[in-house]
């Protein structure tokens, strides 16, 4: 929006039209451009807090923070979408241990609310987050195969689709072929929004 304004006012101060004068219509130009400069250096203000945020909040998941950081929480509030790496790492941390509790799933739900992530995405997240953590060690436990197969079963996938992924696991070991598969797999399940 700050750049197309500069452009605006630019071509106004070098080719002013016939509404007023051409000095007032230069005048015109000028502020709108400042307004643009004005504009501009506010998004990119409010782009840059957010990744400095996103990173202190990476870097210091502590349990015993003193403070509440109210400026990332509104930061969430307000713009969801640009949050939703942090379920996907939550996830990844959740299923790196082979197991997922109760407590971790209500969490994770909880989580996905706040962040406004539609079912369908906090679904695929979890199943690419589930297989990842398997394929991690290069061995796919039965416990990670439940989890993988329980992870996928939300996003609707046809009992095909889930005997080829179990089909992959199966051997323990996936190749670049079956990873591929599995992906393009996972990139064909519409979000929420497009349906």
């Amino acid at each position: 929006m700050g750049a197309a304004m500069i452009t605006m006012g630019l071509h106004q101060l070098f080719n002013p039209g016939g509404l007023f004068e051409v000095g007032v219509m230069q005048w015109l130009g000028a502020a709108v451009v400042a307004s643009g400069f004005i504009l501009l250096g506010h998004g990119i203000k409010d782009m840059l807090l957010k990744e400095v945020r996103s990173s202190i909040i990476r870097l210091d998941m502590d349990d015993d923070a003193s403070s509440i950081d109210y400026g990332l929480i509104r930061d969430v509030l307000l713009h969801p979408d640009k949050y939703q790496q942090l379920l996907y790492d939550a996830y990844e941390m959740a299923y790196a241990d082979g197991i997922l509790t109760e407590a971790e799933r209500n969490e994770l739900s909880a989580l996905a609310r706040v962040l406004q992530v539609p079912e369908r995405s906090a679904a695929r997240m979890a199943t690419r987050a589930a297989i990842e953590s398997a394929l991690e060690d290069n061995h796919v436990s039965e416990a990670e195969m439940d989890l993988i197969v329980g992870a996928a079963r939300p996003l609707g996938l046809s009992d095909t689709q889930l005997e080829r992924i179990v089909e992959a696991l199966q051997d323990h070991d996936l190749d670049p072929e079956e990873r591929a598969m599995l992906d393009e797999m996972l990139a064909t399940i519409p979000d929420e929004e497009e349906e």
